[in-house]
């Protein structure tokens, strides 16, 4: 016989592969019979992944090393497929997405179990977090968001053990810098961890010092290596899209347009969800102030708060569906879900009246909820590798079959095209061509004059943009620019543009 939570666990599993396989089906359908991945991103993971495989360690272009990725480890797991087939890639992105996720549920159960949940509500908030469409699309992205999130949960699995135990382990340390490799919001998440268990284990800080200092170092000696790799390629220690992105400049001032579209973000997401999250914050502040903290949740309290705020100074960035912010959702699940419980409860003391019915409606209004959020996201993320497929893809494909003997082309969107002419890349972006940024820092005429010096340097006749991308060029050079070829959208969805374009530079045009 199955236990409750066997059962559980069980229903978990079925439920999410039923998912998946229907996620898998819409996309076909959408996509007029193919799978991809719905970001031009994965597929620059997935060229950095290539030439790892070939021994081009975090070589975008061959010969030049660069910190081009945010994701040093993920890029490691990539490529895998490499050292067999290319085209392996990406089922097995896809899978290893998919099975990150089912193990996310699966251990955001057990850790619910061991907050004091009971098994229904323990089921209840992984269900929710199984059908937060975001994360959906995240587990059949290709992207490192769903192995981040695993960690995450075990992170913090294993840090109530710890306090429950009251004696530190080397675990977390060992969990927090294989997570600093996946993505660098590890770093807020490592403070945080660090400091509250200082905190909440201060009565045995002596007994634990020792493991404290092993875990600390253990987490360093795992995190420096990228950023020394970036330091020696680019004088700085943070990767190039931090710079492309977000710039050099402090912030003194968070971002509210980040903070107002990441919170329009999380509504459409679950509104009643959203709003019981801003009730368990607004509790948890409370509590703070009247020193009545529930230690269980001082944690999950400090990053569901934190990573926002923290994100609005240093990395103000809401694109493709707020990615940056998704792994928070089984925590936001579980605040939300302890803050419900909290109201029910209240009003079962008092012995409302309704009391059952208060509590079915308010489970039924948060489920329908997720699964309109899981139904939206199927189609979202069909039409979203539809258009990297249709676009994108077709341009690479066209570049490989008519500019065969071109060695090296310049473009803004650097994933699938790269990926299938195998060609020199000078990103007009910056991400894998740092000198970029130091042309934006320059006046329009001189930094634009410093990109075709480039450009013409290495060997590029052809570049392929959004022109709207690139105003002032366009003003100022469009005579020197042939169209030869575009792929244009129906319906965008994700990509930078509804046209992209293929321009023949005429160099006898342009004044260097």
């Amino acid at each position: 016989m199955f236990k409750n939570t066997d059962k559980h666990v069980l229903t978990i599993i079925l439920l999410y592969a039923a998912i998946q396989i229907a996620y898998l089906i819409t996309e076909y359908g959408i996509t007029g019979h193919q799978f991809g991945a719905p970001l031009d991103d994965v597929w620059i993971h997935f060229r950095f992944a290539e030439n790892f495989a070939h021994g081009f360690f975090y070589q975008y272009n061959p010969g030049e090393p660069t910190p081009g990725t945010t994701s040093p480890l993920w890029v490691i797991i990539l490529s895998v497929p490499f050292l067999f087939s290319q085209t392996a890639i990406i089922p097995f992105a896809l899978i290893i997405c998919s099975l990150f996720f089912l193990a996310a549920l699966i251990e955001l159960y057990q850790y619910c179990v061991r907050l004091g949940f009971d098994g229904i509500f323990s089921l209840f908030i992984t269900l929710l977090t199984m059908g937060a469409g975001r994360l959906l699309w995240s587990s059949l992205s290709g992207m490192e968001i769903t192995l981040f999130t695993l960690l995450c949960v075990l992170i913090f699995k294993n840090h109530l053990g710890e306090t429950e135990r009251g004696r530190l382990t080397i675990v977390n340390g060992l969990l927090l810098g294989i997570a600093a490799n996946t993505r660098p919001e590890t770093y807020l998440l490592a403070g945080l961890y660090y400091v509250t268990s200082l905190y909440l284990l201060r009565k045995n800080l002596k007994e634990n010092l020792g493991r404290f200092a092993l875990s600390i170092l253990i987490f360093v000696v795992l995190l420096l290596p990228y950023p020394v790799f970036s330091y020696i390629h680019t004088g700085g220690f943070l990767p190039n899209t931090y710079e492309g992105q977000v710039g050099d400049t402090p912030k003194y001032i968070p971002n509210f347009t980040f903070l107002l579209e990441s919170g329009k973000i999380f509504v459409k997401d679950n509104f009643f969800i959203f709003l019981l999250w801003l009730a368990g914050s607004g509790y948890f502040l409370y509590s703070v102030f009247k020193q009545k903290i529930e230690t269980k949740f001082l944690l999950i309290n400090l990053w569901v708060i934190l990573l926002p705020l923290v994100s609005a100074f240093a990395a103000p960035n809401w694109r493709h569906h707020g990615r940056y912010l998704i792994p928070l959702i089984p925590f936001i699940n579980i605040v939300a879900i302890y803050i419900l419980r909290k109201i029910l409860q209240h009003f079962k003391e008092r012995e409302f009246r309704h009391y059952t019915l208060l509590r079915k409606i308010s489970l039924a209004l948060i489920l329908i909820a997720t699964i309109n959020s899981a139904v939206l996201f199927a189609g979202v993320l069909g039409w979203n590798v539809q258009n990297i497929n249709s676009q994108q893809g077709n341009i690479g494909s066209w570049l490989k079959a008519n500019l065969l003997d071109e060695k090296a082309f310049g473009m803004n969107d650097i994933g699938i095209i790269t990926f299938t002419t195998k060609k020199y890349v000078v990103d007009m972006a910056g991400l894998v061509t740092p000198e970029i940024f130091r042309f934006q820092k320059m006046s329009y005429e001189e930094g634009t004059k410093s990109l075709f010096r480039l450009l013409k340097d290495k060997g590029v006749n052809y570049i392929i943009i959004y022109p709207d991308w690139f105003e002032y060029i366009m003003q100022h050079h469009s005579s020197a620019f042939e169209k030869v070829y575009s792929a244009r959208l129906e319906k965008n969805t994700i990509c930078g543009g509804i046209e992209m374009f293929v321009y023949k530079i005429n160099w006898d045009k342009i004044d260097l």
